[in-house]
């Protein structure tokens, strides 16, 4: 994902687990992700008001308090807002948006590719995953 300086991509991580919340971060970054941080829905409130995300990723049960709180809380201020739970590895994320379940069948998984004559790695499973997400947006 190559995105220019006014085209970049901005993700806000709510991760209560400071470890976690900066390895996730980082990974993001690695990405080409400009990646802001917050360690509650209270501190998530004040950035999400001063600034827009084209992604909120939230670490939480996907049936949680806090999960329903963050909802709750995001569809007074931005109702169209993307939100997605990390429910597990990097592959195991479920975006959070009932309407749009309906309106778009399911994607297909991606299928590895097999390039021949290159040394090129592979792509993580950040990478899989982040351009999945975006490219429903």
């Amino acid at each position: 994902m190559n995105f220019s300086k006014d085209d970049q991509r901005k993700v806000l991580l709510i991760d209560r687990d400071c470890v976690k919340q900066h390895l996730r971060a980082v990974a993001l970054r690695n990405c080409e992700i400009e990646v802001h941080t917050a360690s509650s829905i209270s501190d998530a409130g004040r950035l999400w008001t001063a600034h827009s995300y084209d992604l909120v990723l939230l670490a939480a049960l996907e049936n949680s308090e806090e999960a329903a709180a963050l909802c709750s809380e995001l569809k007074k201020s931005r109702p169209r807002q993307r939100i997605a739970l990390l429910v597990g590895a990097p592959q195991y994320v479920r975006e959070i948006n009932p309407k749009r379940r309906d309106a778009q069948p399911a994607d297909p998984p991606l299928a590895p590719s097999l390039v021949m004559g290159t040394t090129a790695t592979p792509p993580s499973q950040w990478r899989l995953m982040l351009e999945r997400l975006f490219a429903t947006g």
